[in-house]
């Protein structure tokens, strides 16, 4: 060990050193560490040495002296996936740092919605003009809808849309899909007769938009970081498949090209089993949550699925917006 080190920290190819060490019989695992600490001293280096010495005595006195320049790690896997972390993240700090974009939004307007509701309660979802208002002020495409409080108004939106036709419940808040209060592809009269008598009113009426790949985006408040941007795969399947990606607003124009690209719903932009989608307009998407998050910190929970991405532009098909005041700070001084 003390003959080979030297030579392996001064190798320019050589990046990181890991030693690995189960004590057989003829040698002590406590000799092995000392020599390994005092080989490690030998020759000017920068490279991390981290060492799994395996020893009925438990870890070498040597390896855990508070001069030590080897990091001990109880067994290989824990010092090779240490290593693999800090590889990870010296990557990370050397990419651009990205910049955070000027966007064309209407701030005053959101924050006036969010206050009309906030006026007369601490927490509630948005109904879905509400959540239309907030989100055409900061550029988030919606799909277009009518809310209609009973079934004479749903047959005319229907028309005036064009079929075929959805109709879900215009109840704030609601999961439409767990709840049953979603029927798509309407194709006449009688079709939205059924589904309006089935969900209740009010109810929101949309066109039914075809063709499109099923994603969701969207932003949660996290306790700790405070508002995350999340993109991941979307539709009924959303939660079941999981690994959808967070980054911590405000975004950078890297940040949400990463989160785009990043994760199954970036093989679905990419182009899985289908035509590439449109990432730049996902970005913008991405980038004008994390504009609407960072300026209205009453914003507790917002859903955008499914976001229905093309080869040409994107659309959110659902929204929910929950928002509450935020609590008061607490100081961590005790003076």
């Amino acid at each position: 060990f003390e003959a080979v080190i030297p030579p392996i920290l001064t190798d320019p190819g050589i990046d990181a050193l890991m030693v690995l060490f189960a004590q057989p019989i003829v040698a002590d695992a406590e000799d092995v560490a000392t020599a390994v600490v005092r080989a490690a001293r030998t020759v000017p280096h920068d490279k991390p040495i981290v060492a799994s010495m395996i020893s009925a005595d438990g870890t070498p006195a040597a390896l855990l002296a508070a001069d030590s320049p080897v990091t001990p790690f109880a067994y290989p896997e824990s010092a090779a996936r240490a290593l693999g972390f800090a590889a990870a993240r010296r990557a990370w700090l050397r990419r651009p740092a990205g910049t955070v974009p000027t966007l064309d939004v209407d701030a005053p307007a959101g924050r006036a919605v969010v206050e009309a509701v906030l006026a007369s309660t601490d927490d509630a979802w948005l109904d879905p003009l509400q959540t239309a208002d907030l989100l055409q002020a900061f550029g988030v495409p919606l799909a277009p809808g009518i809310v209609c409080d009973d079934l004479a108004a749903a047959i005319a939106a229907a028309e005036n849309l064009g079929y075929p036709v959805v109709v879900k419940t215009a109840a704030p808040g609601v999961h439409k899909t767990e709840s049953g209060g979603v029927a798509v592809d309407l194709t006449d009269e009688a079709a939205v007769s059924e589904a309006v008598t089935r969900i209740g009113t009010p109810v929101l009426v949309q066109p039914m938009l075809e063709g499109g790949v099923e994603l969701l985006a969207g932003v949660v408040q996290d306790p700790v970081f405070g508002p995350l941007v999340a993109f991941g795969a979307g539709g009924v399947m959303a939660e079941l498949i999981g690994r959808t990606g967070f980054r911590i607003a405000p975004l950078t124009d890297l940040d949400a090209e990463e989160l785009v690209d990043e994760g199954p719903a970036g093989r679905l932009v990419r182009g899985f089993r289908g035509p590439a989608l449109d990432a730049t307009a996902l970005t913008d998407l991405i980038l004008r949550l994390s504009a609407l998050a960072d300026a209205i910190p009453e914003l507790a929970e917002l859903d955008l699925n499914p976001v229905l991405g093309f080869p040409e532009g994107c659309v959110a098909v659902d929204a929910r917006v929950r928002v509450r005041r935020p609590p008061p700070s607490l100081s961590l001084k005790g003076w």
